[in-house]
């Protein structure tokens, strides 16, 4: 596949050479031509012939040595060869520069969320990259919890900070751990599944050590909740966007790491789920006895 590049993703006009963007395998993705003027529009160049995400690409040396930083130049007048190796990291590492509340926030590695300085009552925090589509499975490991907190996802790429709460949020899609020793309602104390700003259905309260499990289906607009492995409900969401993993934590012991494993770790009831009966978002549910 050849792509013909704009002046706008930084071509060269006149520039003879091209980029070899390789598999793995060795086998030719695409070829860029002219040859664009830094790795960033390389990239950017691919995402156009490919739909792979800038944030998921990595470049390296067709020898396998070097990886390529965006900010490099290329020389136009000269063939490049480089391998694309992509990674889902990004869609499970917490994005703390762009969050509002940052200053109470700190990250083990790039996947283990703590909030030691936390001021506010409580901060909801994104990840860097959305699931675009696709099926895909996250885990939730609530290694500290302290009172609420909210696991799920959201199609709106600014929902973070002090002032995102996904209770009354129409871009939400949440698992509610529950309040600590308050079981006064289904929308504010019981655990429950919240949707689109209703808490549709009553599911299992969450403890230290528990994990949350999502599958987002963006093929099928459906995604199934879990806890531990056992089904907890599934109910439709809106693929028309782009979703990003979403935690609020609410004290500062609070500790939740995301993960996310292979599709075939996805426990097969939460499968089946989304191909039955899905819950009804359009109104909150009750509770159970």
């Amino acid at each position: 596949m050849a792509a013909e590049l704009r002046d706008d993703v930084g071509i060269v006009e006149g520039a003879d050479a091209q980029v070899s963007i390789m598999r793995l395998s060795g086998e030719v993705l695409v070829t860029i031509a002219p040859v664009p003027n830094s790795i960033l529009k390389v990239k950017q160049a691919v995402f156009e012939s490919t739909s792979i995400p800038v944030a998921l690409q990595n470049l390296i040396s067709s020898e396998g040595i070097t990886t390529h930083t965006d900010e490099e130049k290329l020389d136009n007048t000269q063939n490049h060869s480089l391998m694309l190796v992509t990674s889902e990291t990004p869609m499970c590492t917490w994005d703390l520069e762009n969050n509002p509340g940052s200053a109470g926030l700190q990250c083990e590695g790039t996947s283990i969320l703590m909030c030691p300085n936390l001021q506010s009552d409580f901060c909801t925090v994104l990840t860097k990259e959305p699931i675009r589509c696709g099926v895909h499975y996250f885990e939730f490991v609530m290694h500290v919890i302290g009172d609420e907190q909210w696991c799920g996802v959201t199609s709106n790429p600014v929902f973070a900070g002090p002032r995102a709460n996904p209770r009354t949020a129409n871009s939400c899609w949440t698992y509610y751990c529950g309040r600590r020793g308050d079981l006064r309602s289904l929308r504010d104390g019981r655990g429950g599944l919240h949707a689109a700003g209703h808490a549709v259905a009553q599911v299992k309260e969450v403890g230290q050590g528990d994990i949350i499990g999502v599958l987002v289906d963006m093929d099928k607009g459906a995604l199934a909740f879990d806890l531990n492995g056992e089904l907890q409900g599934a109910c439709p969401v809106d693929a028309e966007k782009p979703l990003y993993c979403l935690t609020q934590v609410d004290t500062p012991r609070d500790k939740v790491e995301l993960r996310k494993p292979s599709l075939q770790d996805t426990p097969p009831a939460n499968l089946e789920a989304l191909s039955g009966a899905l819950l009804d978002i359009t109104q909150d549910g009750s509770v159970l006895s």
